[in-house]
C-alpha cells in the first residue's frame, strides 16, 4: 500500500469515529508538501505500517505505552500544581503500547530529516544525535527525574525564560510573548454552529469554578491533529486578563489502525479501543499539569504565554551551539525515558534489550542504521504525495 492510498484509508476510518472539519483536512495535506519534516509529522498512520515491516526484530522488542508519534518538535513547557515551569513531552495523542524502539527511532527520524533540512537550526551529524538521544534514554532508564525547571536544569531554564521575555525578533509590532497571546486568542474567529454538549462538557470542567464566561473560537494548530474538532474558549476577562482552554478530539491511536491484522480486530472493535492519553499522563515520571483533563473523548489543556514549544531554534547557539543541541537531545532521551517508566514492569525487559542492541549501551549503530532508514522512506513517501495537486501554502514547488 501506497502513502495516498494510505491517506485515504486513514482518513476514512477518522470519518467514522468522528466529524472531521474537511476544510482543515485539506489544509493538512497542503502542509504535507511543504518538506520531509512536516510530512513526518502530519503521518503517523504511515509511519505505524513502515516501521514494523521494515524492522520487524526491533518490533519485538519489549513493549512499553508510548508516544507513537514522537518527534523533536514534541517537547514544550506547562505549569505543575505548584506552579513551577515544567518541561516534557507535550502531546500523547497517538499513545499506546508499542515497542520502546519505536519512539526511540521516530525521534531520531525526526532529527535526520531536519538536519538535512535547511530552513531547521538542527546542525549536527546525525551520528552525534543519534548518540545523544540514546545516552539521555540510558540515563533516564537508570535514574528518573522530571524536568522540573524551577531548581534544576538551569540551561533549559535560561532557553525558556529567554523565551518568555524577548520579543520576536521576526515581528515588527515589537510585543512581548504576553501580548502576542492576549492579542491572538482574543482575535481568533468564533466557531460558528452547534458545539456538542460533550466538547462543553469538557471546557467546563477544566476552567476554574465557577466557570467564568467564555467565547468558543477556532485555532489551527499541531499537524497529525489538523481536522479532527479543536476548540478553543477564551475568557477575555477573568479576575484581570484573559484566560485560554482548548478542547481537542481523541480518537484511538493510529498504530492499533495500521496493525489491525496483527491484533484480529476490525476497524469498529478498533474504533472502541481504550485512548491511552489518562494513563500515560499519569504513570509518567512527570510532575503534571493540573489543568490537562481527559473528559470523555477529548483532551483539555491550558494554554497560556508561558506554555510553548521549546525547539532548536530558541537555543542561543553562539560558541557552545553543537555541545548545547546535543544536550537538548539528550534531555529529549531522558524524557522519552520517564515516560517509558509508565510501564515499569517493561522496564527491566527494556534495559537488558537495549544492552543487546547496543553493545553494552556505547554504541547507537542500530537507531543511526533504524533512523537512516526511516528518514529514506519519509522522502520517498514524500516525493510520492508531491505528485497529487496540492501545493505547500509555505512556498511554491514543482511536483
Amino acid at each position: 500500500m501506497g502513502v495516498v492510498k494510505a491517506t485515504n484509508e486513514y482518513d476514512n476510518w477518522l470519518r467514522s469515529i468522528m466529524v472531521i472539519d474537511e476544510d482543515e483536512l485539506n489544509i493538512k495535506h497542503n502542509k504535507m508538501t511543504c518538506s520531509e519534516f512536516p510530512f513526518l509529522r502530519a503521518t503517523f498512520y504511515r509511519w505505524s505500517h513502515l516501521f514494523p515491516k521494515h524492522f520487524p526484530e526491533l518490533c519485538a522488542a519489549p513493549r512499553v505505552l508510548g508516544v507513537g508519534d514522537l518527534h523533536i518538535e514534541n517537547f514544550g513547557t506547562w505549569r505543575d500544581a505548584e506552579g513551577r515551569l515544567t518541561w516534557g513531552v507535550n502531546d500523547f495523542d497517538e499513545a499506546c503500547f508499542l515497542p520502546y524502539t519505536n519512539d526511540l527511532v521516530r525521534l531520531a527520524t525526526s532529527a535526520c530529516l531536519a538536519i538535512q533540512d535547511s530552513s531547521n537550526a538542527l546542525n549536527l551529524d546525525i551520528k552525534e544525535a543519534c548518540a545523544s538521544i540514546q545516552e539521555g534514554y540510558v540515563k533516564g532508564m537508570q535514574e528518573s527525574r522530571p524536568f522540573v525547571l524551577a531548581e534544576d536544569h538551569k540551561w533549559l531554564r535560561d532557553v525558556v525564560m529567554s523565551k518568555l521575555i524577548s520579543n520576536d525578533k521576526k515581528s515588527d509590532d515589537h510585543d512581548d510573548l504576553f501580548a502576542k497571546f492576549c492579542k491572538k486568542y482574543r482575535n481568533l474567529e468564533k466557531v460558528k454552529g452547534t458545539v456538542s454538549a460533550e466538547a462543553v462538557a469538557a471546557l467546563n470542567s477544566c476552567f476554574p469554578q465557577p466557570t467564568p464566561d467564555y467565547v468558543i473560537r477556532h485555532r489551527e494548530a499541531g499537524l497529525g491533529s489538523l481536522g479532527r474538532p479543536r476548540l478553543t474558549a477564551v475568557a477575555e476577562d477573568w479576575r484581570g486578563g484573559v484566560i485560554v482552554r482548548e478542547a481537542k478530539a481523541l480518537a484511538p491511536s493510529a498504530w492499533l489502525w495500521a496493525n489491525q491484522e496483527e491484533d484480529k480486530s476490525s476497524a469498529t472493535e478498533l474504533a472502541k479501543r481504550t485512548i491511552y492519553y489518562r494513563q500515560i499522563v499519569a504513570q509518567a515520571v512527570r510532575s503534571s499539569d493540573p489543568w490537562l483533563m481527559i473528559a470523555g473523548s477529548w483532551v483539555v489543556r491550558r494554554i497560556g504565554p508561558d506554555t510553548f514549544k521549546v525547539a532548536i531554534e530558541d537555543l542561543d547557539l553562539g560558541n557552545k551551539g553543537d555541545e548545547l543541541q546535543k544536550r537538548l537531545l539528550r534531555a529529549m532521551g531522558k524524557e522519552t525515558a520517564n515516560i517509558h517508566l509508565s510501564s515499569r514492569e517493561a522496564a527491566a525487559g527494556v534495559v537488558q534489550h537495549l544492552g543487546k542492541q547496543s553493545s553494552n549501551y556505547t554504541s547507537s549503530k542500530w537507531l543511526l542504521d533504524a533512523s537512516i532508514a526511516m528518514a529514506q522512506q519519509t522522502k520517498d513517501d514524500f516525493q510520492e504525495w508531491r505528485k497529487l495537486d496540492y501545493r505547500c501554502p509555505n512556498k511554491a514547488h514543482s511536483a
